[in-house]
């Protein structure tokens, strides 16, 4: 009696099981975006039929599905001129997220080109396709020994020329020739 028993009880839970529906709820410790790869101390070339177009330095890189994250990162770009073709800008900061062709920079952005031109703000969008460089907060910028003060940063780089909101120039007259 008591086998019957336990088989009808068995049937019963495995006819129960079959139409009981199943949810297949994923916890939302996995729906966090979860890194694909992680590098310490990265460097990544990007090379073209000539030279090295692109350098990439970090502490930490961090790549995710749709973005890419660096901390304490530093990137080389090759810019063109029409004086110099071998001009370097530098743009450095504590994060960088690329989203697509988008660069930003977070927290002490140091920007320079070369050894004439360097900004200093707290956070810088640059696209990589365009080569445009701009934010909406405070800068200070050197250009030469000509210090440059502003808000809302566009800089482009191919052309070299920029401009910004709130903006205050001081030119030192007394270093200029004649």
């Amino acid at each position: 009696m008591a086998i019957r028993v336990f088989i009808f009880v068995l049937l019963v839970v495995s006819i129960i099981s079959v139409f009981a529906p199943v949810d297949n709820n994923i916890s939302e410790s996995l729906k966090k975006d979860i890194a694909l790869v992680t590098f310490n101390d990265s460097t990544m070339y990007t090379l073209d039929n000539l030279h090295v177009t692109k350098v990439v330095e970090s502490i930490k890189a961090v790549r995710y599905k749709t973005r890419d994250e660096m901390f304490e990162g530093t990137f080389y770009f090759r810019a063109k001129s029409k004086t110099n073709s071998n001009q370097a800008d530098v743009v450095s900061a504590d994060f960088i997220e690329k989203k697509g062709p988008t660069l930003k920079f977070v927290d002490h952005v140091v920007y320079n080109r070369d050894d004439f031109m360097t900004l200093k703000t707290d956070i810088l969008y640059y696209n990589l396709d365009t080569k445009i460089a701009h934010n909406d907060k405070p800068f200070i910028g050197k250009y030469y020994d000509d210090s440059l003060i502003g808000t809302s940063l566009y800089l482009d780089t191919e052309k070299t020329y920029f401009k910004s909101q709130k903006a205050h120039f001081e030119i030192d007259l007394d270093n200029k020739e004649q």
